[in-house]
């Protein structure tokens, strides 16, 4: 068990003043069997009210409003949270994260990967065999913060071979689920400075538990769940829209210690 306070900062800038911006963050933390939210904050500048809404896969929603123009905007989020990465959400595994997803694609390459790694383990129980599978992706695969981006699909990706934690991610869900391993992804942080990160949460028969392909170790006490779903698309930490014809320039700093 470990006690992280995290402080998670995002800066959007546009290229000349935007207004009528409509926008919902998935930036803070729920509790749920796995972590206690002792504390959680948000700052929003410029200020403004916020509501808050729950979406359709139990992930905390921060939904706002910038009417007037801006040129920037930027959220602040800062908590303390008790996280106890044990065997977490002991809750059933719904049929779509057996299915093909929007970024999480499949393809016949990624089946054939997958059938390849545990040709010789077919009798593994989930959990052993989401392990082998996190192995094998993170030998064959590079992490290249230029290969990819946001909108980067699993099959793309496995292609290049290259790619970031959203990327492992996604390929890694396609893997499971061309097993019959049911799996979602999970936008969140992690203990250290850097970045927001992205793993995976398989289910073993019972549960659901954590699984970092990008580092290939399960998610352990270091981890802070702050949304989940099929895949990137049901779960962005921000979204949003407005009125303008501005380009848009984003800078995030996450601190999480220990």
């Amino acid at each position: 068990m470990k006690v992280l306070q995290f402080n998670f900062e995002t800066a959007l800038e546009f290229s000349e003043p935007v207004s009528e911006h409509d926008f919902v963050l998935r930036c803070l933390p729920r509790s749920s069997e796995s972590q206690t939210v002792l504390d959680a904050q948000l700052l929003i500048m410029p200020n403004t009210s916020i509501a808050q809404q729950v979406d359709g896969f139990g992930n905390a929603l921060q939904v706002g409003r910038l009417a007037d123009p801006h040129d920037r905007m930027t959220f602040i989020a800062s908590g303390m949270v008790v996280v106890a990465e044990r065997s977490t959400m002991h809750d059933p595994a719904h049929p779509m994260y057996l299915r093909p997803s929007r970024y999480a694609n499949g393809s016949e390459d990624i089946t054939a990967f997958a059938n390849d790694v545990l040709r010789v383990c077919r009798n593994a129980d989930p959990w052993d065999k989401a392990m082998r599978l996190s192995r094998a992706l993170h030998n064959s695969f590079v992490y290249d913060q230029g290969a990819t981006n946001v909108y980067t699909t699993a099959s793309e990706a496995f292609k290049l071979g290259h790619g970031v934690c959203q990327d492992y991610a996604h390929v890694f869900i396609s893997l499971c689920r061309s097993q019959g391993i049911h799996a979602r992804y999970v936008n969140g942080l992690i203990l250290g400075v850097g970045a927001t990160h992205a793993w995976v949460e398989v289910n073993d028969g019972h549960m659901w538990r954590g699984i970092d392909p990008t580092n290939d170790h399960p998610a352990d006490d270091g981890y802070i769940a702050l949304s989940r779903g099929r895949d990137w698309s049901d779960c962005p930490i921000e979204s949003g829209v407005f009125r303008g014809y501005a380009s848009q320039h984003q800078t995030v700093h996450v601190t999480v210690s220990d």
